[in-house]
């Protein structure tokens, strides 16, 4: 069995194999997430900042990180040779993405926030993985059109083009800021394309809760 991946990860937790909207209909994926603790959405940034995992394509730190693979195989003849007209293909997919460590420590307004946030990461995300799953035809039909001596590289030539893909979305979408994926709110007009935690030094004021009325 041969087998490649798209990336590769730092894991935070023991994987979960919890659904959510976003990934459904998409077998095979998994969920690691990671801690984020605090009583406000400044402290929120902070401790995302310090426990986010880093991309391995350009070694950044990123708010989540989908990893997928495909692991192809088929019949060998016993004289030699190969069927790659049986070549079959497996597809499966982990996801980081932040979690909070106690939401009852939180005020509705961040909450609320977080929600919005979460939502937005997660479909960012599941673009990832949706995309990946559905070109599973094309690396299956280059594998299957080769040559028993050129079939891997067919099907790491077809990787390589849904990895570009990827590349190309995170890129585009700043990692998905801007399709929403920031937090807080005042992240979107400071890290958008930076990604850095300098988002965390001027709060909105409708989401400290300090400043709330009362």
């Amino acid at each position: 069995m041969k087998r490649w991946s798209a990336s590769l990860l730092l894991l935070a937790s023991p994987a979960t194999a919890q659904t959510t909207d976003a990934f459904a209909g998409v077998p095979g994926v998994t969920f690691r997430p990671y801690a984020v603790t605090g009583s406000d959405a400044a402290a929120l940034r902070r401790s995302m900042d310090a426990a986010r995992p880093v991309d391995p394509h350009g070694d950044e730190r990123v708010d989540a990180l989908t990893h997928w693979t495909m692991a192809w195989q088929w019949p060998g003849r016993r004289h030699g040779g190969c069927t790659l007209s049986r070549a079959t293909l497996s597809f499966s997919a982990t996801v980081i993405l932040p979690r909070l460590a106690d939401p009852a420590a939180l005020p509705p307004v961040v909450l609320e926030e977080w929600a919005r946030y979460i939502a937005a990461l997660e479909r960012h995300e599941a673009n990832h993985v949706r995309h990946a799953f559905q070109q599973r035809s094309t690396v299956l039909a280059a594998i299957r059109g080769a040559t028993c001596a050129t079939a891997d590289r067919a099907g790491r030539k077809a990787l390589a083009a849904i990895v570009a893909h990827d590349l190309a979305y995170d890129r585009d979408t700043h990692h998905g800021a801007s399709e929403g994926a920031s937090f807080p709110l005042w992240c979107n007009s400071t890290a958008i394309g930076s990604r850095q935690s300098s988002c965390t030094t001027a709060p909105d004021p409708t989401l400290d809760p300090t400043n709330q009325p009362g």
